[in-house]
């Protein structure tokens, strides 16, 4: 990639990201995560000794992070998420959308929180070493494109007994789903009444196939562009403290266009939410899926005992 068209790529990232913001202010439902029963369930699977992340980080750091940092912070609600369950005091991040920093740095002060949100690109981005007690990056990594110098750099970053979290997707890159998921989705999918398979504009969605990668460039051109590669990688630089399967894997799929259908007053879709819950699970905990989400926690390799 030139870096001409890798400048055009990024900022057209940014621009779309900058526009998301609408769409999350409308609070409807677009993804799967944002279906309340959805979101509640996968936030149990990522518990750490019964505890959200966001809390259990400064339980097990023993205080709050004198300084945490937010890769690919968007407008700073998990940020805000973690300063709230008292596991920082000062938060930093960065991210490439000048909308999103705006609008985290905005809040960021309403709140009188110390610290700065600024507009950087995480992938050529050097962090100051041995500065943060916690560094995170949720559902923002499987956009970045130089996965080894962020993960160095975040190494390096850390105070020694320091954490480094993410919640992310980990899926196949570039949405080039196995035939196993498109599969298992279909099968699922065919067992839907139609009225839970209608997509917002009046077709009924018969399945979700595997994209072309150009489809998925023009909607997003960092998307998932190397989230395969993610878990080994982190694997490679640090010594892994916990590790949480997250799920997706059939659910990611599966609602993409309809889980607006899946209203919390309509019983019989609750129950069909549940059951679709209750597959996944027994695929991925049996191992016969992967998750495509995970929560992985590491410290540097030098650090100590894990727990």
């Amino acid at each position: 990639m030139s870096d001409i068209d890798y400048a055009s790529r990024l900022a057209a990232e940014s621009r779309k990201w900058g526009d998301h913001l609408r769409v999350e202010a409308s609070g409807e439902w677009h993804a799967w995560l944002d279906h309340p029963l959805i979101n509640t369930h996968y936030r149990a699977r990522g518990l750490i000794e019964g505890l959200p992340w966001e809390t259990w980080a400064g339980r097990r750091l023993g205080a709050p992070a004198h300084r945490s940092l937010d890769l690919g912070c968007g407008a700073g609600q998990k940020s805000l998420a973690v300063f709230s369950a008292g596991s920082t005091r000062e938060l930093h991040g960065i991210d490439v959308s000048e909308e999103r920093i705006a609008e985290a740095e905005r809040m960021r002060i309403a709140h009188g929180i110390p610290g700065e949100f600024r507009v950087a690109d995480v992938n050529t981005s050097l962090l100051p070493p041995n500065t943060y007690d916690l560094v995170f990056s949720s559902h923002s990594l499987h956009h970045f494109l130089a996965l080894e110098h962020v993960m160095a750099q975040v190494h390096d970053a850390l105070t020694p007994n320091g954490l480094f979290i993410l919640e992310e997707f980990v899926g196949p890159t570039q949405f080039q789903w196995t035939d196993r998921q498109i599969d298992v989705v279909r099968t699922l999918m065919e067992l839907l009444p139609e009225d839970l398979r209608m997509l917002r504009w009046g077709a009924v969605k018969p399945y979700e196939g595997r994209p072309e990668v150009s489809d998925v460039v023009a909607a997003s051109p960092f998307e998932s562009i190397r989230s395969a590669e993610i878990v080994p990688l982190f694997r490679q630089f640090f010594r892994v403290v916990e590790i949480r399967n997250l799920g997706g894997t059939i659910q990611h799929l599966l609602y993409n266009g309809i889980v607006h259908n899946f209203t919390l007053d309509r019983r019989d879709a609750m129950d069909r939410v549940q059951a679709i819950l209750d597959v996944e699970d027994a695929l991925i905990d049996s191992g016969m899926l992967v998750s495509d989400f995970m929560l992985l926690v590491g410290m540097r390799r030098d650090s100590g005992r894990s727990a």
